[in-house]
């Protein structure tokens, strides 16, 4: 499975964890589409979004590879 999805997947959880404060609902659900989608890449998420930079590297870490 490519790593987007997976990290969509998690930021998703992390969400309903309440592991993203100040994050609204529909901005995740935007970026996790946007992953899915192939719109945007892990690389450009991290570039583009510096209030997910550390999200993203915290969702990675989380995945089991």
């Amino acid at each position: 499975m490519k790593k987007e999805y997976l990290v969509a997947d998690e930021l998703q959880c992390m969400f309903l964890e309440g592991s993203l404060p100040g994050i609204k609902e529909e901005i995740v659900n935007l970026v996790s589409k946007q992953l899915r989608t192939g719109d945007i890449t892990i690389a450009e998420l991290i570039e583009d979004n510096p209030l997910f930079k550390d999200k993203v590297i915290q969702a990675m870490e989380r995945i089991p590879i």
